[in-house]
Formats: C-alpha cells, sequence, structure tokens
C-alpha cells in the first residue's frame, strides 16, 4: 500500500476533514507564490480564474469537467489563505497556510474541512495528488500522472477512514 502523506479525520457523523503538512526546500514566499499565482497553479494544479484576493471568487477547472466555485474568505500577507469550495454537498473550507522552516525551506499545512464523510477518501487521494505534483513541480522534475496517483491513494483513505468506524 502507498504511503499516506496526510491525515484524514472524521468530525462527527457527516464530515470529515483532511490534513497536511509537507517541508519543501525553497522560500516560504516562492512556496506562496505557486500556490497563488494563476501562471504557476496551473502547472501542478489546475487552471484558476478570478480574483483571488480576500473576498474574491473565483472558479477553478479540473480535467474531469468539475469547474468549483471558491470564495476567499481570508488571506493575509503573513502567507495564510482560507477559501471555501461550494459543491453538490453544500460547502467545504480549504485553509492552506505557509512558515519558515528551520533548514531555511518552508512548510506547507493545507487543512480541508467540513468534507461530506462519503467523498472525504476521495478528497483526500485527490490532495495527495496534488502535493505530490507541487513536490515535483518545485523540485524541476515532471510529475507522474494525477489519476494514477490518486488511484493509488484512495484505498488508503478509504481504509484510514473506515477504521475510525469501528
Amino acid at each position: 500500500m502507498i504511503e499516506l502523506l496526510g491525515e484524514i479525520a472524521r468530525d462527527g457523523d457527516e464530515h470529515a476533514t483532511v490534513r497536511f503538512e509537507r517541508r519543501y526546500p525553497t522560500t516560504p514566499a516562492d512556496l506562496w507564490d505557486a500556490l497563488t499565482s494563476p501562471e504557476r497553479l496551473v502547472r501542478w494544479f489546475a487552471p484558476v480564474e478570478g480574483d483571488l484576493r480576500e473576498g474574491g471568487e473565483f472558479t477553478i477547472h479540473f480535467d474531469d469537467g468539475d469547474v468549483p466555485r471558491c470564495r476567499v474568505v481570508s488571506c493575509s500577507p503573513t502567507h495564510a489563505s482560507t477559501w471555501e469550495r461550494h459543491h453538490e454537498h453544500g460547502s467545504s473550507l480549504v485553509e492552506v497556510g505557509v512558515e519558515s522552516a528551520d533548514d531555511g525551506g518552508s512548510v506547507l499545512r493545507l487543512v480541508h474541512s467540513r468534507l461530506p464523510a462519503p467523498n472525504a477518501a476521495e478528497y483526500g487521494a485527490g490532495w495527495q495528488a496534488y502535493v505530490q505534483s507541487l513536490t515535483a513541480y518545485l523540485d524541476g522534475v515532471e510529475s507522474g500522472e494525477w489519476r494514477e496517483a490518486f488511484g493509488e491513494a484512495k484505498a488508503g483513505y478509504v481504509t484510514a477512514l473506515a477504521a475510525q468506524e469501528g
């Protein structure tokens, strides 16, 4: 089984949260730019259009035809942002933070909460595939196939979430 890069946890009966914390050998400013610049987001995540400032609305254009509308709830110059993703099950929150690491690099903290529990493992696997893609992008290497990374990770997140039901 593939190593899970994130953690998944139930929040009551209906919701779950996925969390990722990763270190990168780049400056916090560079990592933040990779996370917020549409020109760079398209290289590792997806095309993003709209206003990425606090209070702004934007859309993400995923390859599978999913085009969620999102709203930036907060955005701070200290490299922290929260955005709300609207979907058929209501809305969820994505919190992204970037901090300096002791080794001169940076740390990414990503938390996606209020996920519908039946779909939470898919969100965990999706974020894992994107975190792997971001790592490859920042390392200057070709990332693997997103769908393959997603498929490999999904079973692990399903198992981790099911273990909490027992």
